[in-house]
């Protein structure tokens, strides 16, 4: 009688854990390619075997190393065999290597990720993914062809050394449960269509598709990680989406087409202070995401009718947005 209730017990479950996906196609099958480089690197004890490393990962060395940009390639290999040796990068290799432990699981995400965006594009492509530990030289570098990732940089908050050049509020995303996210996200951006015009309507729309595309090929992965927001500010967005709507309406944004003004409320900021202190950056894109699914939901199109239209007044005025009732 335990054994069967147990099942019944793990039956309950996986069905509680499948309604919090969203509707979605079947993933095409898409096996990665993965390649663990930081291995490699750390375990040569000469200039040269660094030399031989960068020769057989050539790919790797131009992309992400920019070996092009010395003069010979011993430079690189002295310049990475030093950073090996030193002691402080020692810490950074041990803690690249905790924080992805579980790395396996981003790469089954990304796999269905793209397996579901070959369902919509079956031209998609299935990259060649793998990672390394630089010093905090590069982060991401994303192609068709390849993935490579400087594991470094997505240790996350508790990581001994950080990226100076990275703001605080940014980084919070350089997490490895942001990372197939971020990738897919670029990736993706290929199949969307944009829109015609400078207003700021037609790069919120742009946005909003990019993140309806997104959410449609990681259907678990919850919303707020999609765009990039902590769990907090999504739920305080939704307390406050009619606030911000009338910050837009009553200030004519929408076809706003100054840069300036459009950045406050598209580009990359801790706050956007003009609608008010705890209104977070990119709210203009959570917007645009907003539209664009209510739209969706009204008129029927599919995924790839959404991704190819490029008149954003008409996805705006068909959606018949509104902000939820509270």
């Amino acid at each position: 009688m335990r054994v069967v209730l147990l099942m019944i017990c793990i039956v309950f479950l996986a069905s509680c854990a499948n309604q919090q996906c969203r509707e979605s196609v079947e993933p095409e099958t898409v096996v990665l390619r993965v390649e663990r480089l930081e291995q490699q690197l750390f375990q040569s004890e000469s200039v040269a075997e660094v030399e031989d490393f960068l020769k057989i990962h050539p790919d790797f060395a131009q992309f992400f190393l920019h070996s092009d940009q010395y003069p010979a390639d011993s430079i690189l290999a002295n310049r990475m065999f030093g950073l090996i040796q030193n002691p402080s990068i020692d810490t950074l290799y041990q803690e690249s290597l905790d924080a992805f432990k579980n790395f396996d699981e981003v790469v089954e995400t990304l796999e269905s990720g793209l397996g579901r965006l070959k369902a919509y594009y079956p031209q998609a492509p299935s990259p060649f993914v793998q990672t390394c530990v630089t010093g905090l030289y590069n982060d991401l570098f994303i192609s068709n062809e390849h993935i490579m990732i400087g594991m470094d940089f997505f240790i996350g908050p508790n990581a001994t050394y950080k990226p100076q050049q990275i703001p605080n509020y940014i980084l919070e995303r350089y997490t490895t449960e942001h990372l197939a996210a971020s990738i897919l996200q670029f990736i993706s951006s290929q199949y969307i269509s944009t829109s015609r015009g400078d207003a700021m309507l037609n790069e919120m729309i742009d946005y909003g598709k990019s993140y309806y595309l997104l959410s449609k090929i990681l259907p678990c992965t919850e919303e707020h990680i999609l765009i990039g927001y902590s769990e907090e500010e999504w739920v305080d967005i939704f307390k406050n989406d009619a606030i911000i709507w009338a910050n837009f309406v009553e200030n004519e944004l929408l076809y706003e087409t100054n840069h300036t003004i459009k950045q406050k409320f598209l580009g990359e900021r801790p706050n956007v202070y003009e609608i008010g202190d705890k209104c977070p950056g990119r709210i203009g894109r959570w917007l645009g995401w907003e539209i664009v699914k209510a739209y969706a939901e009204r008129s029927g199109a599919t995924v790839q009718q959404i991704m190819s239209e490029s008149d954003a007044n008409k996805i705006f005025n068909q959606s018949g947005y509104k902000p939820s009732a509270n």
